[in-house]
């Protein structure tokens, strides 16, 4: 699916984010779940393209696409992968 996530909602929500919030834009990656992901599984996830990692929002979005929806995807990102400290 190329096309989960509608680029008008996109550009919208960057352009209204407050400058305190840090919006920007980023690949989300899906892993079932329930699981913490190894640094390996992080270095890969980093290597594939992966901006943040979690177990919910693809299976969502795509429900939402097959029923003609338009979709916008938010993420809080609360917690940094392991590995994330040195850089």
């Amino acid at each position: 699916m190329t096309d989960g996530y509608d680029p008008a909602l996109r550009r919208l929500a960057l352009a209204l984010a407050p400058p305190e919030l840090h919006a920007r834009p980023g690949v989300y990656v899906g892993v079932g779940g329930p699981n913490y992901e190894t640094w390996a599984e992080c270095r890969l996830l980093r290597r594939l393209g992966a901006d943040a990692v979690g177990m919910s929002t693809v299976s969502e979005a795509a429900a939402a696409r097959h029923c003609g929806l338009r979709v916008l995807g938010l993420s809080l990102i609360t917690n940094s992968a392991p590995g994330d400290e040195d850089e």
